[in-house]
């Protein structure tokens, strides 16, 4: 047996293939009398202002906070842990929004069930909710009915378009509650850390620290020359010489000067309040913990006027009219069905019932042994119909 057997035999049999003719006209005429499904659908884009975090000065000011920043900082992480858009897919096509359409349009009567789950396994596959690459977020709805169809995905929108808002807008109270706190706290923060600041320089007896080190060490640069200048006169002059004595007892004073502002100093140490001059050992100390407190301050400071800035621009989105959502493509009334689709069906029907067809008229040619050379074929087929009848 050969494949070009199995073709000449089918050409003998060629009446037979007028059976997928058939079908595939009993196909078209089906879909032809068959209820048509039309197709709407709604586009929108969330509106480009929802999708700017009102806090981003704010978190910005507290990236670089050491302390005391853990609870705000996971406070704007989850501010920002979901997109609006993505947001307001979960509305569109949530339980809530699905039963409201269910109910209201009376889909029960429609889909034949009386469970809220079987209801919604019905509703959810005539409805497609979907969003593409450029954030646009589409809603279309399949059903035999275009003008509801019609209402359906428009009515859609519009609850969750008012849950959205709703949402939003108990997100910013709580934003603002939350700013409004933590102004508080950085108010009096650098409020603290200012008293502290002046309490240092008041019971240290100082002006300006840095500037009375620069003064002191310009000081201390000042007596080291005047020492050295003094101890080479000094062996110039000779040990019993008049002058060389009396440069002596300078060279020791100013040594004297110089050991105070750059020696050790006591436990209890504290700059005259009749000199510029400290103490150089003493005012490196100091100079560390003002340089960290006023670091501090600066950085409150900072996060105050950011905290100020984004209370204030929470408080004007609050007061917002405009619509939350950019309607792009409203839902239209569809003028053709999309499907059942005839030549589709006609096509289907063709192919499936050809393929039928051609293996049925082999099948037979093989176990009437009418195609040459087929007896080990049809002896096979044989053994398999005995095998299934025991």
């Amino acid at each position: 047996m050969s494949y070009f057997d199995v073709f000449c035999y089918c050409l003998k049999k060629k009446k037979f293939f007028i059976i997928p003719f058939i079908v595939a006209g009993i196909c078209f005429c089906l879909a032809w009398i068959s209820a048509p499904v039309f197709k709407t659908e709604i586009r929108l884009k969330i509106d480009a202002s929802s999708d700017s975090s009102p806090m981003s000065a704010l978190s910005s000011a507290y990236k670089s906070l050491s302390s005391g920043a853990s609870g705000l900082s996971s406070f704007l992480s989850s501010q920002k842990s979901m997109k609006p858009s993505d947001l307001y897919l979960e509305i569109l096509s949530g339980r809530e929004v699905a039963l409201n359409t269910i109910h209201k349009y009376q889909l029960d009567t429609i889909y034949k069930k009386d469970a809220d789950e079987l209801l919604l396994k019905k509703f959810y596959k005539d409805i497609k909710i979907d969003e593409d690459q450029a954030g646009v977020i589409s809603c279309a709805m399949e059903s035999k009915h275009k003008e509801m169809a019609q209402s359906i995905v428009r009515f859609m929108v519009a609850q969750s378009n008012e849950k959205y808002l709703s949402l939003q807008k108990e997100n910013l109270q709580y934003t603002l509650e939350y700013l409004r706190k933590s102004q508080k706290e950085l108010t009096d923060s650098v409020k603290n850390i200012g008293e502290e600041l002046v309490n240092f320089y008041r019971e240290n007896n100082l002006i300006d620290l840095k500037s009375q080190m620069e003064l002191t060490l310009s000081a201390l640069g000042g007596y080291e020359t005047q020492i050295n200048n003094y101890k080479l006169s000094e062996r110039m002059e000779g040990r019993d010489n008049a002058d060389a004595h009396e440069m002596r007892k300078k060279r020791q004073l100013l040594e004297q000067k110089f050991k105070e502002l750059r020696g050790s100093y006591s436990e209890g140490y504290k700059p005259s309040n009749k000199s510029m001059y400290i103490n150089s050992g003493w005012a490196v100390s100091k100079l560390l913990y003002e340089q960290q407190r006023e670091a501090d301050l600066k950085l409150y400071t900072t996060m105050l006027e950011a905290a100020s800035i984004e209370t204030m621009e929470t408080e004007a989105m609050m007061l917002k009219t405009q619509p939350v959502i950019q309607i792009i493509q409203d839902a239209y009334l569809p003028d053709w069905k999309e499907r059942p689709k005839r030549a589709k069906w006609a096509i289907a029907g063709f192919a499936v019932s050809f393929s039928f067809t051609l293996l049925f008229i082999i099948f037979h040619g093989l176990s009437s042994g009418e195609i040459p050379n087929s007896e080990p074929i049809r002896e096979r087929l044989a053994q398999l119909k005995t095998a299934l009848r025991k």
